[in-house]
């Protein structure tokens, strides 16, 4: 090297520009930094932080859910800027190269095009969403996606304005000791929640009641020991208490004022067979209670075991029996009573076996207070009445729907029905997600009021109340609108030949701008989705909403559930990787001449 620091003629380019680099990083501080953030050592950090995050977040959602990996992982703000820094890292990487010369070339393209890759991650996590949306031939058109972030919406009594912010009880699991404090603007009122549950269940009650809101009322309580589910039910015929029940789709029951009238009875007559009595309308009971004995002939008869056959129908030649009840012996006191069974004869009629089965129910005249109270009900199938009769307070009917039986809690006359919101076993499924809250006030003198706490449950709106003072709450999904309307025309389910197994699902949907009103159709088939606004342009850069069939109801065909996709950051997406691809190619594949 000469004193000017032209480099002699035995010094190679690799080491001038070595010494260039080293040169540039000692006078400006610029240069310093840039290789500073360039260091290997931090890329090497950051990209082991994010592999341990995404093993956490893969245990964390087969744990718990895919939100609660969103929620402390993938979207949280720390992962957001710890990606941010890794792009900071990539790009110092490629400015640490320059004067860039043509082996960079492959190396530039890869970095830059991981650094889109990040973008649009980012982009579409933060701009973009997942969501769903259900529609109907016969119904209206849709201009809400319901998406899977929960949300809080608060009117205030200030100004009546609906305030809506980002909240998840699941997430943020508020206690007593550690409650999430909420103020309400334009007041000196605050929402305390002090607690969370993902299983409320409501608890059915009558409560007394008068004017148009007033009728007669039941308490229903339904167990299967075979699913291990137990539901309770409030029925009754007074304003604004719910009248009829869709039992899982299986069953409907029904609460009247009086019971309807139906077709033939579907059976004969309901007797009592006593253990070792003789043969009544040809059917007996063994002396010990163990089997039902069926006589179709004289001289022949068939058995079957008794606790195989309680709650069913059974049948030999002409006879028809449907086992109700079984009394155990009591061998208690001056008389002591033998094993016995409740049956019904069944007629010949024959029910059409894919009809839905159904209980109706109705109030007994006459009855009105006490022990006393009854009601009466009729169970069938079709326009078929299978079974009728007279319930009491404590008694129980089996339904004939597996193993499910119904207990009369309880039976009010000028009533209604309502419910009380309370925790579910974590235990046991179902349930739905809320949390307790209460308002309070703080006043002069380190004064603090304090209103009514309650459970605030997803998908209602419940009024929080202090003196004067209600503030109407609302818990469940968001619902984000969309600048256009869809509708279901149709939607068909082809089957494959010969059975009853779907081939495909088929949803014509028409979209419409609520702005220009322009319209356009799609079809929407088994992985061939719909999108709007559609075309290449709109693809390519994701600003496009994409539907896909999500769900469908078997029991209903005018009515899909349609899977909802946008995201705007789709355009780095997929630019980033074909750059990622073209570097590795320009790398390995394309050497540059010597």
């Amino acid at each position: 090297m000469s004193a000017s620091g032209t480099p002699t003629i035995s010094e190679s380019p690799r080491i001038s520009r070595a010494r260039m680099i080293a040169e540039r990083q000692q006078r400006y501080s610029v240069w310093r930094l840039i290789h500073l953030l360039s260091s290997l050592k931090l890329a090497l950090l950051l990209l082991a932080t994010i592999a341990i995050a995404c093993a956490v977040a893969t245990v964390a959602e087969s744990h718990f859910d895919a939100s609660v990996a969103r929620a402390w992982i993938y979207k949280a703000p720390w992962f957001i800027a710890w990606l941010g820094v890794l792009c900071i890292n990539l790009f110092a990487v490629t400015l640490s190269r320059w004067p860039w010369q043509k082996p960079h070339t492959g190396f530039i393209i890869t970095h830059y095009g991981i650094i889109l890759l990040l973008i649009g991650a980012v982009v579409g996590s933060k701009l973009g969403f997942e969501g769903n949306v259900t529609l109907r031939t016969d119904g209206q058109p849709q201009r809400r996606i319901i998406t899977d972030r929960s949300t809080l919406q608060i009117e205030s009594p200030a100004d009546s304005y609906l305030y809506l912010l980002p909240f998840d009880a699941k997430l943020t699991r508020p206690t007593e000791k550690k409650p999430r404090i909420l103020p309400i603007p334009g007041t000196s009122l605050e929402i305390i929640i002090d607690g969370s549950s993902e299983h409320l269940v409501k608890i059915p009650r009558l409560e007394a009641a008068t004017g148009t809101a007033a009728g007669a009322a039941a308490l229903l309580d339904f167990t299967s020991q075979n699913l291990n589910q137990n539901l309770s039910i409030g029925l009754g015929t007074g304003e604004g208490s719910q009248a009829e029940y869709d039992f899982f789709g299986l069953a409907k029951i029904s609460f009247h004022q009086t019971l309807p009238e139906h077709g033939a009875q579907g059976f004969k007559d309901s007797l009592t067979i006593v253990a070792g009595s003789p043969t009544l309308k040809g059917v007996s009971l063994s002396k010990d209670g163990t089997l039902v004995i069926l006589h179709p002939e004289e001289a022949l008869s068939v058995s079957f075991r008794r606790d195989e056959v309680i709650h069913r129908n059974i049948e030999s030649g002409g006879v028809k029996v449907l086992v109700r009840e079984y009394h155990p012996p009591e061998n208690t006191g001056l008389n002591p009573r033998p094993p016995e069974i409740r049956i019904e004869l069944l007629s010949d009629t024959k029910v059409a076996t894919d009809a839905k089965p159904w209980l109706e129910l109705a109030p007994v005249s006459g009855a009105k207070t006490g022990n006393e109270q009854s009601i009466a009900y009729q169970l069938g199938r079709s326009d078929q009445i299978m079974a009728s009769g007279v319930l009491k307070t404590g008694d129980s009917l089996p339904l004939d729907w597996a193993d499910w039986q119904m207990w009369l809690r309880q039976i009010g006359t000028d009533a209604a029905v309502s419910s009380a919101v309370e925790p579910g076993k974590p235990q046991e499924q179902g349930g739905i997600p809320g949390f307790h809250a209460y308002l309070r006030e703080a006043r002069a003198k380190k004064e603090t009021l304090r209103g009514t706490a309650q459970w605030i449950v997803s998908g209602e709106v419940t009024p929080l109340t202090l003196a004067e003072n209600l503030v109407r709450v609302g818990y469940g999904l968001e619902l984000r609108p969309i600048p256009f309307s869809i509708a279901l025309s149709d939607f068909q389910v082809p089957r494959d030949e010969g059975s009853e197994t779907p081939s495909d699902f088929q949803a014509t949907v028409l979209m419409r701008n609520t702005k220009t009103g322009e319209e356009k159709s799609g079809l929407i088939r088994m992985n061939h989705p719909a999108s709007y606004p559609g075309g290449l342009l709109a693809n390519m850069t994701g600003l496009n909403y994409k539907f896909s069939q999500a769900e469908w109801n078997p029991r209903d065909l005018k009515e899909t559930t349609l899977q909802v996709l946008y995201d705007p950051g789709w355009f780095f997406k997929w630019t980033g990787s074909l750059a990622i691809c073209l570097g590795i190619a320009t790398m390995f594949y394309i050497r540059p001449r010597s």
